[in-house]
C-alpha cells in the first residue's frame, strides 16, 4: 500500500467538506431571507448537506484505508472514482444554487446541461467505488 494514499484521501475529504461547510453560508442567507418552500432555500440546503456528507464519506474511507492488504489497480480506480464523484456532488449543487436557481432534473439551458452531465451524472461514481471497497474489505477479512 502506498503510504500517502490515506493522506491524499484525507486532504480531498477535507476540501469537499470545506465546500459543503462554505455552502452553509448560502444556506444561512437563504434561511434568513426566504421561505423554506423557496427554491433558493432548497438549493443551498442541498449544496450544504451534499458537500458535508460526501466529504465525510471520503474521510471515513481514508481512515479505513489501512485495512486493505495492498493497493491494487481496482482499489485505485475505487479511490479516484470516489474522489471525483465527491467533488462533483459538492460543486454541482453550488453551481445550481448560485446560477440556476431551481432544481435541475431535465436540462433546458446550456448551463443546466453542463451541470447535469458534468456534475450530477458523474456524482454517481461513489456507488461504484463503494462496491469496490466492499469487495476489498470482504477480501481482507477473508484472509484473517
Amino acid at each position: 500500500m502506498h503510504p500517502s494514499t490515506p493522506k491524499q484521501l484525507a486532504f480531498h475529504g477535507c476540501m469537499v467538506t470545506l465546500l459543503g461547510l462554505c455552502a452553509g453560508i448560502g444556506f444561512s442567507y437563504a434561511a434568513a431571507t426566504v421561505d423554506v418552500s423557496d427554491a433558493l432555500y432548497k438549493n443551498w440546503k442541498f449544496a450544504h448537506v451534499e458537500g458535508i456528507l460526501n466529504g465525510f464519506m471520503v474521510l471515513i474511507i481514508a481512515s479505513l484505508w489501512h485495512q486493505f492488504e495492498r493497493e491494487s489497480w481496482l482499489l485505485a480506480v475505487g479511490k479516484w472514482t470516489m474522489v471525483i464523484g465527491a467533488y462533483c456532488n459538492a460543486i454541482g449543487p453550488w453551481i445550481t444554487a448560485l446560477f440556476i436557481g431551481h432544481r435541475v432534473i431535465q436540462p433546458y439551458t446550456p448551463l443546466e446541461t453542463f451541470v447535469v452531465y458534468g456534475f450530477y451524472i458523474p456524482g454517481v461514481l461513489p456507488l461504484m467505488s463503494f462496491a469496490i471497497f466492499a469487495w476489498g474489505f470482504w477480501r481482507a477479512g477473508k484472509r484473517e
